[in-house]
Protein backbone atom coordinates (compact mmCIF):
# COMPACT_ATOMS: atom_id res chain seq x y z
CA UNK A 1 0.00 0.00 0.00
CA UNK A 2 1.36 3.45 -0.94
CA UNK A 3 2.36 5.71 1.94
CA UNK A 4 -0.32 8.28 0.97
CA UNK A 5 -3.03 5.61 1.02
CA UNK A 6 -1.89 4.40 4.43
CA UNK A 7 -2.14 7.86 5.96
CA UNK A 8 -5.50 8.60 4.32
CA UNK A 9 -7.04 5.56 6.00
CA UNK A 10 -5.77 6.34 9.48
CA UNK A 11 -8.07 7.89 12.09
CA UNK A 12 -6.63 10.61 14.31
CA UNK A 13 -6.27 8.18 17.21
CA UNK A 14 -4.14 5.90 15.03
CA UNK A 15 -1.37 8.45 14.58
CA UNK A 16 0.01 7.80 18.04
CA UNK A 17 0.37 4.12 17.12
CA UNK A 18 1.93 5.07 13.79
CA UNK A 19 4.55 7.22 15.54
CA UNK A 20 5.30 4.43 18.01
CA UNK A 21 5.92 2.10 15.05
CA UNK A 22 8.31 4.65 13.52
CA UNK A 23 10.14 5.11 16.83
CA UNK A 24 10.71 1.35 17.19
CA UNK A 25 13.13 1.62 14.26
CA UNK A 26 14.97 4.61 15.71
CA UNK A 27 17.88 4.52 18.14
CA UNK A 28 16.53 7.45 20.16
CA UNK A 29 16.61 7.26 23.95
CA UNK A 30 13.39 6.42 25.78
CA UNK A 31 13.15 9.95 27.16
CA UNK A 32 13.50 11.36 23.63
CA UNK A 33 10.78 9.03 22.34
CA UNK A 34 8.50 10.20 25.15
CA UNK A 35 9.10 13.84 24.19
CA UNK A 36 8.21 13.05 20.56
CA UNK A 37 5.02 11.29 21.63
CA UNK A 38 4.18 14.28 23.82
CA UNK A 39 4.65 16.57 20.80
CA UNK A 40 2.02 14.58 18.92
CA UNK A 41 -0.30 14.73 21.92
CA UNK A 42 0.10 18.51 22.21
CA UNK A 43 -0.55 18.95 18.48
CA UNK A 44 -3.78 16.97 18.75
CA UNK A 45 -4.80 18.75 21.93
CA UNK A 46 -4.17 22.27 20.59
CA UNK A 47 -5.48 21.79 17.05
CA UNK A 48 -9.17 22.63 17.58
CA UNK A 49 -8.35 25.98 19.22
CA UNK A 50 -5.69 26.67 16.58
CA UNK A 51 -8.21 26.05 13.80
CA UNK A 52 -10.94 28.09 15.48
CA UNK A 53 -8.74 31.15 15.93
CA UNK A 54 -7.02 31.05 12.51
CA UNK A 55 -9.91 29.59 10.44
CA UNK A 56 -7.86 28.60 7.35
CA UNK A 57 -5.39 25.97 8.50
CA UNK A 58 -4.24 22.56 7.30
CA UNK A 59 -6.18 19.44 8.24
CA UNK A 60 -5.19 17.89 11.54
CA UNK A 61 -4.26 14.58 9.92
CA UNK A 62 -2.02 16.39 7.41
CA UNK A 63 -0.15 18.22 10.18
CA UNK A 64 0.29 15.01 12.17
CA UNK A 65 1.36 13.11 9.07
CA UNK A 66 3.94 15.77 8.28
CA UNK A 67 5.65 15.65 11.68
CA UNK A 68 5.70 11.83 11.66
CA UNK A 69 7.22 11.87 8.16
CA UNK A 70 9.95 14.28 9.30
CA UNK A 71 10.79 11.98 12.22
CA UNK A 72 10.79 8.91 9.99
CA UNK A 73 12.51 10.24 6.86
CA UNK A 74 14.62 13.24 7.84
CA UNK A 75 15.60 12.67 11.46
CA UNK A 76 18.52 10.28 12.02
CA UNK A 77 19.75 11.35 15.45
CA UNK A 78 18.46 13.39 18.38
CA UNK A 79 20.75 14.39 21.21
CA UNK A 80 19.01 15.78 24.27
CA UNK A 81 21.13 18.20 26.29
CA UNK A 82 20.09 18.96 29.84
CA UNK A 83 20.87 22.52 30.91
CA UNK A 84 23.12 22.72 33.95
CA UNK A 85 23.21 25.58 36.40
CA UNK A 86 26.15 27.96 35.82
CA UNK A 87 27.57 25.66 33.14
CA UNK A 88 27.64 26.21 29.39
CA UNK A 89 26.40 23.44 27.11
CA UNK A 90 27.25 22.75 23.48
CA UNK A 91 24.07 24.65 22.57
CA UNK A 92 25.52 27.94 23.77
CA UNK A 93 22.82 30.63 23.53
CA UNK A 94 20.61 28.47 21.31
CA UNK A 95 17.75 26.21 22.38
CA UNK A 96 18.38 23.70 19.58
CA UNK A 97 20.82 23.00 16.74
CA UNK A 98 19.85 21.38 13.43
CA UNK A 99 22.26 19.65 11.05
CA UNK A 100 20.14 18.99 7.96
CA UNK A 101 22.95 17.21 6.11
CA UNK A 102 23.35 14.54 8.79
CA UNK A 103 19.74 14.60 9.95
CA UNK A 104 20.84 15.43 13.49
CA UNK A 105 19.19 17.55 16.18
CA UNK A 106 20.67 18.74 19.46
CA UNK A 107 17.98 20.14 21.76
CA UNK A 108 16.98 20.85 25.31
CA UNK A 109 14.42 18.34 26.71
CA UNK A 110 11.45 20.52 25.81
CA UNK A 111 8.53 19.64 23.52
CA UNK A 112 8.33 23.08 21.93
CA UNK A 113 12.08 23.37 21.25
CA UNK A 114 12.30 19.90 19.76
CA UNK A 115 9.17 20.59 17.68
CA UNK A 116 10.80 23.74 16.28
CA UNK A 117 13.95 21.75 15.47
CA UNK A 118 11.95 19.08 13.61
CA UNK A 119 10.23 21.76 11.53
CA UNK A 120 13.61 23.20 10.53
CA UNK A 121 15.04 19.76 9.78
CA UNK A 122 12.54 19.07 7.00
CA UNK A 123 13.44 19.80 3.39
CA UNK A 124 12.22 23.11 2.00
CA UNK A 125 8.56 22.92 1.06
CA UNK A 126 8.64 25.67 -1.55
CA UNK A 127 11.26 25.20 -4.28
CA UNK A 128 10.94 27.85 -6.98
CA UNK A 129 11.85 27.70 -10.65
CA UNK A 130 15.51 28.45 -11.42
CA UNK A 131 14.50 30.99 -14.06
CA UNK A 132 13.59 33.44 -11.28
CA UNK A 133 17.20 34.43 -10.67
CA UNK A 134 16.25 37.54 -8.71
CA UNK A 135 13.39 36.10 -6.64
CA UNK A 136 14.32 32.45 -6.16
CA UNK A 137 16.31 32.65 -2.92
CA UNK A 138 14.44 35.60 -1.29
CA UNK A 139 10.95 34.19 -1.98
CA UNK A 140 11.94 30.63 -1.06
CA UNK A 141 13.16 31.95 2.29
CA UNK A 142 10.02 33.99 2.87
CA UNK A 143 7.62 31.17 2.04
CA UNK A 144 9.54 28.40 3.78
CA UNK A 145 10.22 30.39 6.95
CA UNK A 146 6.61 31.58 6.96
CA UNK A 147 5.41 28.01 6.61
CA UNK A 148 7.64 26.85 9.48
CA UNK A 149 6.36 29.66 11.71
CA UNK A 150 2.81 28.71 10.77
CA UNK A 151 3.41 25.13 11.92
CA UNK A 152 5.29 26.11 15.08
CA UNK A 153 2.38 28.26 16.15
CA UNK A 154 0.27 25.17 16.77
CA UNK A 155 2.02 24.31 20.03
CA UNK A 156 3.80 27.64 20.52
CA UNK A 157 0.67 29.73 21.16
CA UNK A 158 -2.01 27.12 21.90
CA UNK A 159 -2.06 24.64 24.76
CA UNK A 160 -5.62 23.30 24.62
CA UNK A 161 -6.91 25.84 27.15
CA UNK A 162 -5.62 29.27 26.21
CA UNK A 163 -4.31 31.32 23.32
CA UNK A 164 -1.19 33.29 24.23
CA UNK A 165 1.15 34.60 21.54
CA UNK A 166 4.77 33.85 22.47
CA UNK A 167 6.30 36.72 20.53
CA UNK A 168 9.81 36.04 21.86
CA UNK A 169 9.79 32.68 20.05
CA UNK A 170 8.83 34.04 16.61
CA UNK A 171 12.02 33.68 14.56
CA UNK A 172 11.31 36.22 11.82
CA UNK A 173 8.48 38.73 12.20
CA UNK A 174 8.73 39.95 8.60
CA UNK A 175 8.43 36.53 6.99
CA UNK A 176 5.62 35.58 9.35
CA UNK A 177 3.57 38.72 8.64
CA UNK A 178 3.91 38.54 4.85
CA UNK A 179 3.12 34.81 4.86
CA UNK A 180 -0.03 35.50 6.91
CA UNK A 181 -1.00 38.28 4.49
CA UNK A 182 -0.86 35.74 1.66
CA UNK A 183 -2.70 33.09 3.68
CA UNK A 184 -5.56 35.41 4.66
CA UNK A 185 -6.02 36.74 1.12
CA UNK A 186 -5.68 33.46 -0.78
CA UNK A 187 -6.67 30.84 1.78
CA UNK A 188 -4.74 27.96 3.26
CA UNK A 189 -5.43 25.56 0.41
CA UNK A 190 -3.35 27.80 -1.87
CA UNK A 191 -0.31 27.61 0.41
CA UNK A 192 -0.89 24.02 1.45
CA UNK A 193 -0.86 22.57 -2.07
CA UNK A 194 0.65 19.11 -2.32
CA UNK A 195 4.40 19.25 -1.70
CA UNK A 196 5.29 17.41 -4.93
CA UNK A 197 3.01 19.72 -6.92
CA UNK A 198 4.90 22.74 -5.58
CA UNK A 199 8.22 21.40 -6.85
CA UNK A 200 6.79 21.08 -10.36
CA UNK A 201 4.89 24.37 -10.33
CA UNK A 202 5.87 27.77 -11.64
CA UNK A 203 5.04 29.08 -8.22
CA UNK A 204 5.72 32.77 -8.88
CA UNK A 205 3.29 32.75 -11.81
CA UNK A 206 0.83 30.82 -9.64
CA UNK A 207 1.10 33.44 -6.90
CA UNK A 208 0.77 36.34 -9.35
CA UNK A 209 -2.29 34.83 -11.04
CA UNK A 210 -4.05 34.27 -7.72
CA UNK A 211 -3.36 37.78 -6.42
CA UNK A 212 -4.51 39.24 -9.73
CA UNK A 213 -7.68 37.14 -9.60
CA UNK A 214 -8.80 38.73 -6.33
CA UNK A 215 -7.70 42.29 -7.13
CA UNK A 216 -6.99 43.71 -10.57
CA UNK A 217 -6.43 47.11 -8.95
CA UNK A 218 -3.97 46.22 -6.19
CA UNK A 219 -2.20 43.09 -7.40
CA UNK A 220 0.83 44.80 -8.99
CA UNK A 221 1.46 46.89 -5.90
CA UNK A 222 1.04 43.93 -3.55
CA UNK A 223 3.39 41.70 -5.55
CA UNK A 224 6.04 44.41 -5.94
CA UNK A 225 5.99 45.04 -2.18
CA UNK A 226 6.19 41.32 -1.35
CA UNK A 227 9.12 40.86 -3.73
CA UNK A 228 10.91 43.99 -2.51
CA UNK A 229 10.48 43.02 1.15
CA UNK A 230 11.77 39.50 0.47
CA UNK A 231 14.89 40.85 -1.31
CA UNK A 232 15.64 43.40 1.40
CA UNK A 233 15.14 40.87 4.19
CA UNK A 234 17.37 38.36 2.42
CA UNK A 235 20.35 40.71 2.13
CA UNK A 236 19.94 43.01 5.14
CA UNK A 237 22.67 41.28 7.17
CA UNK A 238 24.77 39.87 4.33
CA UNK A 239 27.16 42.16 2.46
CA UNK A 240 27.93 39.50 -0.17
CA UNK A 241 24.25 39.10 -1.03
CA UNK A 242 23.97 42.86 -1.32
CA UNK A 243 26.91 42.93 -3.76
CA UNK A 244 25.49 40.03 -5.78
CA UNK A 245 22.08 41.70 -5.99
CA UNK A 246 23.67 44.98 -7.09
CA UNK A 247 25.60 43.10 -9.77
CA UNK A 248 22.40 41.38 -10.88
CA UNK A 249 20.67 44.76 -11.02
CA UNK A 250 23.31 46.04 -13.46
CA UNK A 251 23.11 42.86 -15.57
CA UNK A 252 19.32 43.11 -15.81
CA UNK A 253 19.48 46.80 -16.69
CA UNK A 254 22.05 46.09 -19.40
CA UNK A 255 19.99 43.23 -20.84
CA UNK A 256 16.86 45.40 -20.94
CA UNK A 257 18.77 48.11 -22.84
CA UNK A 258 19.89 45.48 -25.38
CA UNK A 259 16.34 44.21 -25.79
CA UNK A 260 15.12 47.69 -26.66
CA UNK A 261 16.90 47.21 -29.99
CA UNK A 262 15.03 44.04 -30.95
CA UNK A 263 16.74 43.38 -34.31
CA UNK A 264 20.24 43.77 -32.90
CA UNK A 265 19.35 41.65 -29.85
CA UNK A 266 17.97 38.80 -31.97
CA UNK A 267 20.93 39.02 -34.36
CA UNK A 268 23.23 38.20 -31.42
CA UNK A 269 21.35 34.93 -30.96
CA UNK A 270 21.53 34.25 -34.70
CA UNK A 271 25.30 34.80 -34.61
CA UNK A 272 25.61 32.55 -31.55
CA UNK A 273 23.65 29.81 -33.35
CA UNK A 274 26.16 29.91 -36.22
CA UNK A 275 29.14 29.66 -33.87
CA UNK A 276 27.53 26.86 -31.84
CA UNK A 277 26.50 25.00 -35.00
CA UNK A 278 30.04 25.21 -36.33
CA UNK A 279 31.43 23.85 -33.05
CA UNK A 280 28.95 20.94 -33.04
CA UNK A 281 29.90 20.11 -36.61
CA UNK A 282 33.60 19.97 -35.63
CA UNK A 283 32.83 17.64 -32.72
CA UNK A 284 30.75 15.36 -34.96
CA UNK A 285 33.55 15.17 -37.52
CA UNK A 286 36.08 14.27 -34.81
CA UNK A 287 33.83 11.62 -33.26
CA UNK A 288 33.26 10.01 -36.66
CA UNK A 289 36.92 10.00 -37.74
CA UNK A 290 39.62 8.43 -35.54
CA UNK A 291 42.38 10.40 -37.25
CA UNK A 292 40.65 13.73 -36.58
CA UNK A 293 39.76 12.58 -33.03
CA UNK A 294 43.43 11.79 -32.25
CA UNK A 295 44.57 15.12 -33.70
CA UNK A 296 41.99 17.01 -31.62
CA UNK A 297 43.05 14.97 -28.56
CA UNK A 298 46.72 15.92 -28.98
CA UNK A 299 45.89 19.58 -29.62
CA UNK A 300 43.66 19.79 -26.53
CA UNK A 301 46.33 18.25 -24.29
CA UNK A 302 48.95 20.67 -25.60
CA UNK A 303 46.75 23.53 -24.37
CA UNK A 304 46.18 22.04 -20.89
CA UNK A 305 48.34 22.19 -17.77
CA UNK A 306 50.00 18.96 -16.62
CA UNK A 307 47.49 18.39 -13.82
CA UNK A 308 44.59 18.88 -16.28
CA UNK A 309 45.77 16.48 -19.03
CA UNK A 310 43.26 14.01 -20.53
CA UNK A 311 44.68 10.50 -20.13
CA UNK A 312 43.00 8.51 -22.90
CA UNK A 313 41.33 8.85 -26.26
CA UNK A 314 38.13 7.23 -24.92
CA UNK A 315 38.01 9.74 -22.05
CA UNK A 316 38.41 12.56 -24.57
CA UNK A 317 35.57 11.14 -26.69
CA UNK A 318 33.28 11.12 -23.63
CA UNK A 319 34.29 14.70 -22.90
CA UNK A 320 33.38 15.72 -26.46
CA UNK A 321 29.99 14.00 -26.15
CA UNK A 322 29.34 15.96 -22.96
CA UNK A 323 30.37 19.21 -24.63
CA UNK A 324 28.10 18.38 -27.57
CA UNK A 325 25.07 17.91 -25.27
CA UNK A 326 25.81 21.25 -23.62
CA UNK A 327 26.10 22.98 -26.99
CA UNK A 328 22.80 21.48 -28.15
CA UNK A 329 21.11 22.97 -25.07
CA UNK A 330 22.64 26.35 -25.88
CA UNK A 331 21.44 26.01 -29.47
CA UNK A 332 17.94 25.16 -28.26
CA UNK A 333 17.97 28.18 -25.93
CA UNK A 334 18.98 30.49 -28.80
CA UNK A 335 16.20 29.15 -31.03
CA UNK A 336 13.69 29.46 -28.17
CA UNK A 337 14.72 33.05 -27.44
CA UNK A 338 14.35 34.10 -31.08
CA UNK A 339 10.68 33.12 -31.30
CA UNK A 340 8.50 36.30 -31.24
CA UNK A 341 6.23 35.24 -28.37
CA UNK A 342 9.16 34.10 -26.26
CA UNK A 343 10.97 37.38 -26.88
CA UNK A 344 7.92 39.32 -25.69
CA UNK A 345 7.57 37.16 -22.56
CA UNK A 346 11.25 37.45 -21.72
CA UNK A 347 11.21 41.21 -22.15
CA UNK A 348 8.23 41.45 -19.83
CA UNK A 349 10.04 39.31 -17.24
CA UNK A 350 13.27 41.32 -17.51
CA UNK A 351 11.28 44.57 -17.28
CA UNK A 352 9.53 43.28 -14.16
CA UNK A 353 12.85 42.40 -12.51
CA UNK A 354 14.25 45.79 -13.46
CA UNK A 355 11.16 47.51 -12.07
CA UNK A 356 11.52 45.72 -8.72
CA UNK A 357 15.23 46.44 -8.38
CA UNK A 358 14.87 50.05 -9.49
CA UNK A 359 12.65 50.63 -6.46
CA UNK A 360 15.31 49.38 -4.06
CA UNK A 361 17.72 51.88 -2.54
CA UNK A 362 20.80 49.86 -1.58
CA UNK A 363 22.21 52.60 0.65
CA UNK A 364 19.35 52.98 3.12
CA UNK A 365 18.85 51.48 6.57
CA UNK A 366 17.40 48.13 5.53
CA UNK A 367 15.42 47.54 8.72
CA UNK A 368 13.79 50.94 8.47
CA UNK A 369 13.04 50.39 4.78
CA UNK A 370 11.56 46.94 5.41
CA UNK A 371 9.33 48.39 8.13
CA UNK A 372 8.06 51.14 5.80
CA UNK A 373 7.34 48.66 3.02
CA UNK A 374 5.57 46.34 5.44
CA UNK A 375 3.28 49.24 6.34
CA UNK A 376 2.64 49.93 2.65
CA UNK A 377 1.89 46.24 2.10
CA UNK A 378 -0.64 46.28 4.94
CA UNK A 379 -2.42 49.26 3.41
CA UNK A 380 -2.81 47.42 0.10
CA UNK A 381 -3.74 44.24 1.96
CA UNK A 382 -6.54 46.04 3.83
CA UNK A 383 -7.93 47.51 0.60
CA UNK A 384 -8.23 44.01 -0.86
CA UNK A 385 -9.65 42.65 2.40
CA UNK A 386 -12.34 45.35 2.32
CA UNK A 387 -13.26 44.24 -1.19
CA UNK A 388 -13.50 40.62 -0.07
CA UNK A 389 -15.69 41.62 2.90
CA UNK A 390 -17.97 43.57 0.57
CA UNK A 391 -18.54 40.45 -1.53
CA UNK A 392 -19.51 38.21 1.42
CA UNK A 393 -23.06 36.87 1.22
CA UNK A 394 -23.01 33.91 3.63
CA UNK A 395 -23.43 34.30 7.40
CA UNK A 396 -20.80 31.68 8.26
CA UNK A 397 -18.28 33.42 6.02
CA UNK A 398 -18.73 36.80 7.73
CA UNK A 399 -18.14 35.09 11.10
CA UNK A 400 -14.96 33.52 9.70
CA UNK A 401 -13.74 36.95 8.63
CA UNK A 402 -14.34 38.32 12.13
CA UNK A 403 -12.01 35.60 13.42
CA UNK A 404 -9.49 36.24 10.65
CA UNK A 405 -9.44 39.97 11.24
CA UNK A 406 -9.04 39.57 14.99
CA UNK A 407 -6.12 37.21 14.37
CA UNK A 408 -4.60 39.63 11.85
CA UNK A 409 -4.70 42.57 14.27
CA UNK A 410 -2.71 40.56 16.82
CA UNK A 411 0.15 39.65 14.45
CA UNK A 412 3.48 41.22 15.46
CA UNK A 413 5.24 43.41 12.89
CA UNK A 414 8.31 43.44 15.15
CA UNK A 415 9.23 42.35 18.67
CA UNK A 416 7.39 45.30 20.24
CA UNK A 417 4.36 46.07 18.10
CA UNK A 418 1.22 44.31 16.93
CA UNK A 419 -0.74 45.37 13.86
CA UNK A 420 -3.54 46.78 16.03
CA UNK A 421 -1.13 49.24 17.67
CA UNK A 422 0.28 50.77 14.49
CA UNK A 423 -0.53 54.47 14.24
CA UNK A 424 0.29 54.32 10.53
CA UNK A 425 -2.64 51.93 10.01
CA UNK A 426 -5.09 53.38 12.51
CA UNK A 427 -7.60 54.72 9.96
CA UNK A 428 -7.34 51.73 7.60
CA UNK A 429 -7.88 49.24 10.44
CA UNK A 430 -10.81 51.22 11.79
CA UNK A 431 -12.47 51.45 8.38
CA UNK A 432 -12.06 47.72 7.71
CA UNK A 433 -13.27 46.57 11.11
CA UNK A 434 -16.24 48.95 11.07
CA UNK A 435 -17.18 47.63 7.64
CA UNK A 436 -16.87 44.06 8.90
CA UNK A 437 -18.85 44.52 12.14
CA UNK A 438 -21.59 46.60 10.51
CA UNK A 439 -22.06 43.99 7.78
CA UNK A 440 -22.08 41.18 10.38
CA UNK A 441 -24.87 42.98 12.26
CA UNK A 442 -26.88 43.52 9.07
CA UNK A 443 -26.49 39.82 8.19
CA UNK A 444 -27.71 38.93 11.72
CA UNK A 445 -24.46 37.19 12.62
CA UNK A 446 -23.75 39.57 15.50
CA UNK A 447 -26.30 41.20 17.81
CA UNK A 448 -26.73 44.95 17.43
CA UNK A 449 -25.82 46.58 20.74
CA UNK A 450 -26.53 50.18 19.73
CA UNK A 451 -28.53 51.72 16.87
CA UNK A 452 -25.80 54.30 16.36
CA UNK A 453 -23.46 52.56 13.88
CA UNK A 454 -20.34 54.29 15.19
CA UNK A 455 -21.08 53.52 18.86
CA UNK A 456 -22.08 49.96 18.00
CA UNK A 457 -18.80 49.43 16.17
CA UNK A 458 -16.73 50.83 19.02
CA UNK A 459 -18.41 48.63 21.62
CA UNK A 460 -18.29 45.41 19.58
CA UNK A 461 -14.70 46.11 18.53
CA UNK A 462 -13.60 46.43 22.15
CA UNK A 463 -15.31 43.17 23.07
CA UNK A 464 -13.65 41.38 20.13
CA UNK A 465 -10.19 42.51 21.26
CA UNK A 466 -10.03 39.80 23.96
CA UNK A 467 -8.14 36.54 23.40
CA UNK A 468 -11.28 34.45 23.87
CA UNK A 469 -10.96 31.39 21.67
CA UNK A 470 -14.64 30.69 20.95
CA UNK A 471 -16.28 34.01 20.15
CA UNK A 472 -19.63 32.23 19.93
CA UNK A 473 -19.26 31.52 23.67
CA UNK A 474 -19.11 35.23 24.51
CA UNK A 475 -22.06 36.49 26.57
CA UNK A 476 -22.66 40.05 27.73
CA UNK A 477 -24.49 41.47 30.71
CA UNK A 478 -25.42 45.17 30.83
CA UNK A 479 -26.08 47.03 34.06
CA UNK A 480 -26.70 50.72 34.58
CA UNK A 481 -24.38 52.33 37.10
CA UNK A 482 -24.87 56.05 37.82
CA UNK A 483 -24.65 57.73 34.41
CA UNK A 484 -22.66 54.91 32.83
CA UNK A 485 -23.33 51.33 31.76
CA UNK A 486 -21.16 48.47 32.96
CA UNK A 487 -20.72 45.69 30.41
CA UNK A 488 -19.59 42.38 31.88
CA UNK A 489 -18.00 40.04 29.34
CA UNK A 490 -18.35 36.29 29.90
CA UNK A 491 -16.45 33.44 28.25
CA UNK A 492 -19.20 30.84 28.77
CA UNK A 493 -19.78 31.18 32.54
CA UNK A 494 -16.41 32.74 33.39
CA UNK A 495 -16.12 36.52 33.72
CA UNK A 496 -13.44 37.70 31.30
CA UNK A 497 -13.62 41.41 32.10
CA UNK A 498 -15.88 44.41 32.62
CA UNK A 499 -15.84 47.62 30.59
CA UNK A 500 -17.56 50.96 31.03
CA UNK A 501 -19.78 52.28 28.26
CA UNK A 502 -20.12 56.03 28.69
CA UNK A 503 -21.83 56.93 25.44
CA UNK A 504 -24.88 59.17 25.27
CA UNK A 505 -26.67 56.80 22.91
CA UNK A 506 -29.04 54.34 24.57
CA UNK A 507 -28.10 50.70 23.98
CA UNK A 508 -30.41 48.27 22.19
CA UNK A 509 -30.16 45.61 24.88
CA UNK A 510 -32.04 44.25 27.87
CA UNK A 511 -30.42 45.12 31.16
CA UNK A 512 -29.51 42.84 34.05
CA UNK A 513 -29.58 39.69 31.95
CA UNK A 514 -27.10 37.86 29.76
CA UNK A 515 -27.20 37.96 25.98
CA UNK A 516 -25.02 36.34 23.34
CA UNK A 517 -22.78 38.53 21.19
CA UNK A 518 -23.10 36.16 18.22
CA UNK A 519 -26.55 35.11 17.04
Amino acid sequence: MAREDLFSKLNIKDYNNKLEDVLENKSFSESTKNILLNILYKMENAYDDYKKVKVNVGLKKELLERIITIIEKDCKEIEIVKPKLNEETKLGDKVYIVNKKDGKIISYPNEKKLFYALNHLANNRYVLNDKYILLKEPMEKLLNQGYISENEELIRDFDGWTWNISKEEIENFTYNLVYQNIRILLGNRFLDTNHDDLRNKDYITFLEDEIKRISEKEYKNILTLIYKISILENMKDDENKKKNTLRLKEDIKEELIKMENKNEYLQEFANSKKVIGKHIKQIDESLNNNKLLRAAFIKRNEELKDDEKIFSLSEFAELLQSERRSLLKQLEYCSFSMKPMNFVKKKEEVSKRNSILSKIDFDVNYRHEIYNELINLQKSFLKVLNKKIKDIEIKKEIVNYIYLFRYYKLIYINSNTQIKDLNELKEELRKTEKHLITKACKMKAVNILCQDIEKNYELVSEILSYNIIELEDVSLEFKKHDKNIVVTIYDEDTIEDSIIYDGNEELSVKYNRKMKLFI
